[in-house]
């Protein structure tokens, strides 16, 4: 090679390192976060437990971002299914995605089990000095990964539960009280504990057999249409405001 292709070359990977570097530091770091909920329910019949594991994926800011005032997270993915329960002859519950507190306030994210039980100021990680230091929830991310903790989540803490009178129909839908299964499910129905951790797992797939109208949606409607169009938040019901992306997400 001559001197000429030599310093052409030379150029080339450097214009190349520079925007890689660019690139990550304007853009940050993609972590990925998977949380296992567990229900533990008391039958007359005996235990009965459902366990779903759900993804988020996270961009942090990079480092440039953050140093001219560009501070914000955001999600790039969601994966996960509604953790279900099978409670033989008396049905089926399930802990949807959704938290009731955000659908109130208009969110449509995905329910994340590790936010109440695992903090930050817990779990805050090696976070560095330097250009290459890592954002501060990067490495707080980056903790949960490598410590994988495990811990009971208070009722209050938990999704929307629900059952349906009717599988196949979303329209069915009925909301369930943690505290009083029993209102749903009969005498002696009760919900021992629920727990969360992280773990390495997939993602749970393969609830469109419970559900099957899951299976024939191309698009994420409310469960049940009204008929005079979307009401005010404050006047729907909590069931009102779930939609099927809240029994399963598959984004991107």
């Amino acid at each position: 090679m001559n001197r000429g292709a030599q310093g052409c070359l030379a150029i080339l990977v450097g214009v190349v390192a520079m925007i890689a570097f660019g690139w990550w530091g304007f853009r940050g770091e993609t972590t990925t976060l998977r949380s296992r909920l567990t229900l533990v329910v008391e039958t007359p019949e005996g235990e009965r437990s459902g366990s779903s594991v759900s993804q988020l994926t996270i961009l942090a800011p990079g480092r440039l971002n953050r140093a001219i005032g560009f501070s914000s997270l955001s999600t790039t993915g969601e994966q996960g299914e509604a953790v279900v329960v099978d409670l033989g002859a008396r049905g089926v519950l399930f802990a949807t995605l959704a938290d009731e507190r955000a659908l109130r306030s208009g969110g449509s994210g995905m329910y994340n089990a590790a936010r109440v039980p695992f903090p930050q100021t817990k779990f805050h990680g090696e976070v560095g000095e330097g250009i290459w230091a890592k954002d501060d929830y990067t490495a707080y991310l980056e903790e949960l990964n490598r410590r994988k903790p495990r811990a009971e989540l208070p009722f209050a803490d938990l999704p929307v539960l629900v059952r349906f009178r009717d599988l196949s129909d979303p329209s069915s839908v009925v909301q369930v009280s943690a505290s009083d299964l029993a209102g749903s499910f009969g005498p002696g129905v009760t919900l021992q504990r629920a727990f969360v951790e992280i773990t390495d797992d997939p993602p749970t797939t393969g609830i469109e057999a419970r559900l099957p109208w899951l299976v024939r949606a191309k698009s994420s409607p409310r469960l049940i249409p009204s008929p005079q169009g979307i009401r005010p938040l404050s006047e729907a019901s909590t069931v009102e405001l779930l939609s099927f992306d809240d029994f399963r997400r598959r984004f991107p």
